[in-house]
Order: structure tokens, then C-alpha cells, then sequence
């Protein structure tokens, strides 16, 4: 903008067009006037600094606030986690069993009480799955490929900051702060409690969406959050309780409408059990810490090819009769032979001739 057109947004012509009348009152300085001129460019450039200053302070206390959250969710990198997922409009309950090393992820569902689920770890470089616990067959994925969206697997620590779940989404993902800088705080009362909201705005190809993340501080507890669009909303509402399972929520809902207004999806969490690891038995993120059954056959789905059968500990060229700690302890247990028997036979043989001698004796035969 020149000093010209910043003058010209603080004056308006008079009626008699020979004299401009001043925002603030009183006839204004003609337009001639160089020392008015810059007068107005000083004060609309200071009006653009403080409003620039506004918005970048609202900028640095959004980051402080979500990344605050994000340290608070990842300072635990090994533990042990158990959860139960609620669909009502499903009627399913799936109790949800996770060990957590690193990036290392082992889980275990568990549907509506049943002993049958779904078994899946997931590292670095692959996944490997089983659809139910009691299915004689593991597929060896790799780690981002869509096959693994089916294993329902992905880092516990995102729980109660996204609705949507899955080994692809972390932390950051779901507080939505990078590549955004046109962010708004503000506090409110939340449920009787003091809250900072967090909000931004996105226009996108695919619609417009408004974000508010409500979290208590001190703390770093995200309370709340929605995301409201053309489409639809979706909202997450997170209760902490249980102190002894922080930094998770003890219960989470989180449900989704459409344009309309209407419920299209529920679902609830609430956390059972929560422990902190040092580490893990070595075999807990392998092969056999999924504990596939007997000649299971292993399956690697990158290369198409099937890697043999499980003897309960490793992997072989063909399926078994035994397993390889069944065929140890036979091996250990002592082993009987032909010159054995033979003794054993003698010597029952001898038992029975002394009896018969000793019989004959005393009735005088």
C-alpha cells in the first residue's frame, strides 16, 4: 500500500468535494497536505504491526498449548495399555490389549467376550497379522500398505485426539499444527472449568472446516475438540478421572453427524489398565509373541511366497506332528529299549517263580 492510498482510507470527500471530512471529526487537511499524508501511513502502518503482533502471539500460545499436549502424550514410549472400544449402534464391545516399545506395537482384540480376536504387531519395516486367534494362518504385510488397516492397529498414545484411528496417524496429526499458522486463542469455562480454546480454520477444494481444541493447562489435557464442516461434524469429548491412567483419558466418546445434523457413527473408550515398562521379554514384538498355533502356515504377502509352517518356535519347510518343545522334552525323558524290556521282562518272570516256589512250600505240595 503507498502513503497515498493509506491517506485516502482515513479521509472521505465532503459533500461539496472541495474538502474531505476526518474520521476522528473535524475538517480534514487537504489532500495536498504531505505532513497529513504521513500522519495517516504512520497510523495505519502501526494499526497493521499491532494486528501482525495479534496474530503472531495468538500463534506462539497455540504452539505452546499443542505442543504441550503432544510432550505430554509422548513422554511414555513403553508400556502396557488395556482398553474396551464400544460401537451401541453395533452392539459390539471389543476389549483392545496393547504392548508399546519404541514403535514397537503388539495388540490384541478380543469381541464381545469371546475368546476368538485378531492378533497383529507392527514394526518398522512389517506387520504381521492373524484374523483371529485361532486361525492357523499369518500374513506378513508391509507396514504402511493398506492391508494393514485391517489389523485396526496404531499407536495407543493418539487415543482421545482423533476419530479416525489407524498405524498412519501420530500425535501431531492430531493437533493439527504443522503447516498452520492462523490460529486463535481465547478461554472459556468448559463443564465449570477454565479452558484455552485453540482454533483454525481451513478452506480446502473439498470444503471449509473450523477446528477448536479445548484443553486444560496446567496439565496439557485436552478436553475437548470438534472439527465442523459442510459434511458433517465430528466430536471428541475426553474425561480424566482415573489420575492413574493419565496421560489417557479414562473415557473417551467421540461421534460424527452429517450435514444434517444427524449421528452417523459412535463409538466410546474407556481404559482398563495402564502400566509403564522399562522393556519387554526379548521374543514380546516377533514372531513368536504372536504365539501362532501349531503349523500355522507364514504367509509373506510383499513377496507373495509362502516361508513354511510354525513347530512353536520357528519357522520350517513342513508342518509337524509335534511341536519343538514337545519333541525337546521327549528327547530328554529317558528312553526305553529292546535290552530294557527284556530286563523288565526277566525280572517279573523271577517275582513269579519265587511266589510259586514259596506257595508250593507252605501247602505241602
Amino acid at each position: 500500500m503507498t502513503w497515498e492510498q493509506a491517506a485516502h482510507l482515513l479521509t472521505m470527500p465532503s459533500p461539496g468535494g472541495t474538502m474531505a471530512v476526518n474520521l476522528f471529526g473535524g475538517p480534514a487537511m487537504s489532500q495536498r497536505c504531505p505532513a497529513f499524508f504521513g500522519f495517516a501511513f504512520l497510523l495505519v502502518s502501526i494499526i497493521a504491526v499491532l494486528t501482525t503482533v495479534c496474530i503472531a502471539n495468538d500463534n506462539a500460545k497455540a504452539l505452546a498449548l499443542l505442543k504441550g499436549v503432544e510432550k505430554e502424550r509422548l513422554q511414555y514410549d513403553s508400556f502396557h495399555i488395556r482398553y474396551e472400544e464400544h460401537r451401541p449402534a453395533e452392539e459390539q464391545t471389543i476389549e483392545q490389549i496393547v504392548d508399546f516399545d519404541k514403535g514397537k506395537i503388539r495388540k490384541n482384540h478380543f469381541f464381545n467376550d469371546s475368546p476368538s480376536g485378531k492378533r497383529s504387531i507392527l514394526l518398522e519395516d512389517k506387520m504381521y497379522s492373524m484374523t483371529s486367534h485361532d486361525d492357523r494362518h499369518v500374513a506378513i504385510v508391509e507396514h504402511q500398505s493398506n492391508n494393514a488397516y485391517a489389523a485396526e492397529i496404531y499407536d495407543p498414545r493418539i487415543l482421545g485426539l482423533a476419530d479416525m484411528m489407524n498405524h498412519r496417524i501420530d500425535v501431531r496429526d492430531c493437533l493439527l499444527y504443522t503447516g498452520r499458522s492462523n490460529f486463535s486463542v481465547s478461554r472459556e469455562n468448559l463443564d465449570g472449568r477454565p479452558v484455552f480454546v485453540v482454533e483454525c480454520r481451513d478452506g480446502a477444494d473439498n470444503g471449509f472446516a473450523h477446528f477448536k481444541l479445548y484443553i486444560e493447562e496446567p496439565g496439557f489435557r485436552l478436553i475437548k475438540k470438534t472439527v465442523e464442516s459442510e459434511f458433517g461434524s465430528v466430536y471428541i469429548s475426553n474425561d480424566y478421572s482415573e489420575r492413574k491412567f493419565l496421560p489417557f483419558p479414562t473415557k473417551t466418546r467421540i461421534y460424527r453427524t452429517d450435514a444434517d445434523g444427524n449421528v452417523v457413527f459412535d463409538q466410546h473408550f474407556t481404559v482398563k489398565e495402564f502400566q509403564t515398562k522399562r522393556s519387554f521379554p526379548p521374543e514380546t514384538f516377533t514372531l513368536a509373541g504372536l504365539n501362532p498355533p501349531l503349523n500355522s502356515d507364514i504367509v509373506d504377502y510383499r513377496s507373495s511366497r509362502r516361508l513354511g509352517y510354525w513347530d512353536g518356535e520357528k519357522i520350517v519347510d513342513n508342518p509337524v506332528e509335534i511341536s519343538a518343545q514337545e519333541l525337546r522334552e521327549l528327547m530328554r525323558s529317558p528312553q526305553r529299549g529292546p535290552v530294557q524290556y527284556l530286563g523288565i521282562g526277566i525280572g517279573g518272570a523271577m517275582i513269579l517263580l519265587g511266589l510259586y516256589l514259596f506257595l508250593r512250600r507252605r501247602l505241602g505240595v
